[in-house]
């Protein structure tokens, strides 16, 4: 039986991101089964339009967010989450997108870990990182961010300076 989260509570969901549940209710829209109970939610990175998910079905990803000591001990051991190593540019953009599909913090880290080295591998270098690399970082940096600041209670924009002190330090 899968979990059950609250109105009021943020998860991450496979096809939304980071989502806040803004209600639990039965058949939310008109023709959805009345006997079906459904997860209101709205992505916090695209407010655009809301997310219904069946509450029962097993075969979506959601999670609950990291708490308080799940995200500092994240921050602790990121000098011992490890990049990514591969050369080959598809190659790497396939781990990239594997890493994104386990829907974990720890995997954001190495993505940004591995795009971050890339990137000052070789400063000189005009074009360092690819677009559709850049946009999986962004992805992930987002997720990550959010995901920690949410945590935490800090804004982004401190995550994003400790995250930045701390790949500094790392290399």
């Amino acid at each position: 039986m899968p979990r059950s989260f609250q109105k009021g509570e943020h998860v991450f969901y496979a096809s939304g991101g980071i989502c806040e549940i803004l209600d639990v209710q039965f058949a939310p829209l008109e023709g959805m089964p009345a006997d079906r109970e459904y997860y209101v939610m709205r992505s916090i990175h695209d407010k655009s339009g809301m997310i219904y998910v069946p509450k029962d079905n097993q075969d979506i990803f959601i999670r609950p967010l990291l708490n308080f000591e799940g995200a500092e001990k994240l921050l602790g051991d990121l000098s011992q989450i490890l990049p990514i190593v591969e050369e080959n540019g598809k190659l790497l953009r396939n781990k990239y997108l594997e890493a994104m599909q386990k829907h974990e913090p720890s995997e954001w880290v190495r993505i940004i870990k591995t795009a971050y080295a890339r990137k000052n591998e070789f400063p000189d270098r005009i074009q360092r990182l690819s677009e559709g690399e850049r946009n999986l970082v962004a992805r992930a940096k987002g997720f990550l961010y959010t995901e920690l600041s949410l945590a935490l209670n800090i804004p982004e924009k401190e995550i994003a300076e400790r995250m930045e002190a701390a790949l500094l330090s790392s290399l």
